[in-house]
């Protein structure tokens, strides 16, 4: 299964706001429930602003786990299944020990 191939990867440092109040919002559509892993991190593929990507849920050379643990509760939740749409909002915010960190909100349309 060497031939694989995914979609274009979603790229977060393409968003920059910095304003929890304001922060960049994205209109997701699950076509997956399933991650999947690379050698860079663990992944999900869905439509994203109507094209087809892969959203990285956790870079391994990062400790923010908070986008996976999120996917992962709604998906046990019963919120994320094929074809649901919901809104993720992102931002850099500060960490505990005072460096940015990106944070995310996800909002479900009932």
């Amino acid at each position: 299964m060497s031939d694989l191939s995914y979609p274009p990867f979603l790229k977060w440092g393409d968003y920059k706001s910095e304003d929890s109040a304001k922060p960049d919002k994205l209109s997701v559509e699950v076509t997956e429930e399933e991650t999947f892993e690379t050698q860079y991190g663990i992944n999900v593929n869905a439509i994203v602003d109507k094209t087809e990507m892969s959203i990285p849920l956790h870079n391994f050379n990062s400790t923010n786990v908070m986008l996976l643990k999120l996917w992962t509760v709604n998906v046990k939740k019963g919120k994320i299944k094929k074809g649901v749409r919901f809104t993720l909002s992102t931002w850099l915010g500060v960490s505990r020990n005072d460096r940015k960190i990106r944070k995310w909100k996800m909002e479900f349309n009932s």
